[in-house]
């Protein structure tokens, strides 16, 4: 029997960089809980954008945050993976030789930039971002970091791997959270470690598990589900690693998947 219900937000759930969840969700949500099911929504984004984004049902959700750098509740951190200062300002300076790519720093509650670039705009307006400026990180910085995120507005993959994954894959896991974000974390340090760990706080197996993603940084957490789903406009590499494709996202594909187990659900009960 399902248990935990562990979804990506953007590009399964919401498309890219929008607050354009499904009304249902907020019912479906509602539902699964009164069957004893937990729901969890795991994502790059930061904790209080995913709280605004399901704020009808924020209290009732756990969240793995900052792609799997975070694993908290509204009241709650359980588990928290920071970057070395050191080590991330090396790889700051590194990322200023990339070629028209912007930073993001994320803390536990806050996000940085060093300017107020197209990028602050758009994770202050449209992701909904707590993102201040700083200036130079090294200089004004304090908080501990967990993640470092390169922005570029079409290409992000393919300039990040040109020889900056090959200089640092060793020390941190580098990955696509889609084609303009690459995510720098801890090696231990992604979604499907959160889930594992979420799991273990909740005393729930990995067959109790359900996932939904479709990028590259929701493998490891498909992986530590027993019904796992890409949703239908996933890249083919995550369709591969499903266990099973749902409708595309246009579609609501997770919605449907879900009203569908309740309607299973439901029945047992009649």
């Amino acid at each position: 029997m399902i248990k935990m219900i562990a979804t990506d937000i953007d590009g399964t759930l919401v498309p890219d960089g929008t607050a354009k969840i499904d009304p249902r969700m907020f019912d479906i949500i509602k539902r699964l809980k009164a069957h004893g099911i937990t729901f969890v929504g795991a994502s790059g984004r930061q904790f209080a954008s995913m709280a605004r984004l399901f704020a009808p049902v924020s209290e009732d959700i756990y969240y793995i945050t900052e792609g799997g750098t975070v694993v908290r509740d509204t009241r709650h951190v359980y588990d928290m993976h920071v970057i070395d200062r050191t080590k991330l300002f090396e790889m700051v300076n590194d990322v200023k030789k990339l070629r028209d790519c912007d930073i993001m720093l994320s803390g536990l509650d806050t996000a940085y930039c060093e300017d107020k670039s197209e990028m602050f705009y758009w994770m202050r307006d449209s992701y909904r971002f707590n993102i201040e400026v700083v200036g130079d990180f090294e200089t004004h910085l304090t908080d501990e970091i967990v993640k470092l995120s390169i922005y570029h507005k079409d290409n992000a993959e393919a300039i990040v791997n040109e020889w900056f994954t090959d200089k640092w894959k060793s020390e941190f896991k580098i990955a696509s959270a889609g084609i303009m974000w690459m995510d720098v974390t801890g090696l231990t340090a992604d979604k499907g470690n959160a889930l594992k760990t979420l799991q273990k706080q909740l005393g729930i197996t990995r067959e109790e598990t359900m996932a939904f993603g479709d990028n590259l940084n929701d493998i490891g957490m498909l992986e530590a589900a027993e019904e796992s789903y890409a949703i239908g406009s996933a890249r083919d590499e995550v369709k591969q690693a499903a266990k099973h494709v749902a409708p595309p996202l246009g579609d609501y594909g997770e919605s449907e998947v879900l009203l569908n187990l309740l309607e299973e659900l439901d029945a047992k009960i009649r």
